[in-house]
């Protein structure tokens, strides 16, 4: 049996956001409801510096090429989910990769 590890990149920008510190408890929002809702490990891996964009890294170890896909288009739809239930962003760029 081969485990597969997902490897998703999203970026999502921000409308909402109007300083650092907004970023960062919607950042923090969205990062403990994917990880509440999915077995998966986060971290802000990019556009730190800027204040309306919010770059993430996810990772997911699964037991087969299905499962893995299957949990990306889940967590692209949960992302999605949680912007637009307030308005505050839209996904810009969502980049998985499979290994």
């Amino acid at each position: 049996m081969k485990h597969r590890i997902l490897i998703v990149e999203t970026e999502i920008r921000l409308f909402a956001s109007g300083s650092l510190k907004d970023k960062r408890q919607l950042q923090q929002k969205i990062v403990d409801k994917l990880k509440t809702s999915h077995n998966i490990s986060v971290a802000v891996t990019k556009q730190q510096e800027l204040w309306n964009v919010i770059g993430l890294t996810i990772a997911y170890v699964a037991l087969e090429q299905k499962a893995a896909l299957q949990k990306a288009s889940a967590l692209e739809k949960n992302i999605c989910r949680i912007l637009e239930q307030d308005g505050s962003g839209e996904v810009s760029c969502f980049y998985t990769e499979i290994i």
